[in-house]
């Protein structure tokens, strides 16, 4: 979405307003300041584009190289609201995409945050493939101390004499012990996986309605209801918008 069309379309359906200039004045304002609220890490926005719908495929991307001045942001979007002459469907749109986009972004970072070590977390926002492997490389290197560190408490834990032979022999409690408690962290772990998965795959569905300028309203209140009840509360900003709307 650029500028230009936003202008155009905003300058046709005030036409007969006899404060059309105050009007493109502060619509103008409110889209440049859209724009700057969005930012790239490697400065990859373009001056004439202020944004364009993201993929599933640009996710991952995304959650490394974009981020919002969130209290910008709102500022402007609420300086929208208060001026419905010059509201249209191309700048519900966009404002739409970019508040929905954002907080599925933020949703994914806060599972990522919770769920991954932080080394992996570091590495993997980072994007940079070296420090990927460094920290999977730290990682490796002390799953391997833990595991040293078991074999030895194991060996002093079992029935005379001390030997590793003695643990598969005679499988004393404390081993035994330690499998089920791993196979219950996995478990754990696995059903984690599985919700946060589905959690994030109804975020990103609900943003993917928005590709077509043209959605619908109630469309897309529905999906804001759907995703509620896996938990998510979205930007009030949006329930606003929906409401007026619909």
């Amino acid at each position: 979405m650029t500028k230009e069309i936003l202008i155009q379309q905003i300058t046709a359906q005030t036409a007969k307003d006899p404060n059309q200039d105050h009007l493109l004045e502060r619509a103008e304002s409110i889209i440049d300041n859209l724009s700057t609220s969005i930012h790239w890490k490697n400065g990859k926005s373009i001056p004439e584009i202020i944004w364009n719908h993201r993929s599933k495929e640009n996710k991952e991307y995304d959650w490394q190289n974009l981020s919002f001045k969130e209290t910008e942001l709102e500022t402007v979007i609420t300086d929208y609201l208060k001026f419905p002459q010059i509201h249209c469907q191309e700048l519900d749109w966009l404002i739409m995409d970019i508040l929905i986009y954002k907080d599925c972004l933020n949703a994914l970072d806060t599972i990522r945050v919770r769920t991954m070590p932080h080394s992996r977390y570091q590495s993997k926002k980072s994007g940079n493939s070296t420090f990927r492997i460094l920290a999977e490389l730290w990682r490796f290197g002390l799953f391997i101390l833990k595991i040293l560190a078991w074999i030895i408490i194991f060996s002093f834990t079992t029935i005379p004499p001390y030997s590793l032979n003695t643990i598969f022999l005679h499988l004393p409690i404390t081993p035994i012990l330690w499998i089920v408690i791993t196979l219950g962290w996995l478990g754990k772990k696995w059903i984690d996986y599985r919700k946060n998965n589905n959690y994030l795959k109804v975020l990103f569905n609900t943003y993917d309605i928005l590709k077509n300028s043209l959605f619908s309203w109630s469309e897309i209140q529905e999906l804001l209801k759907r995703s509620q009840k896996f938990g998510m509360m979205w930007n009030n900003l949006i329930y606003q918008l929906v409401k007026a709307r619909v």
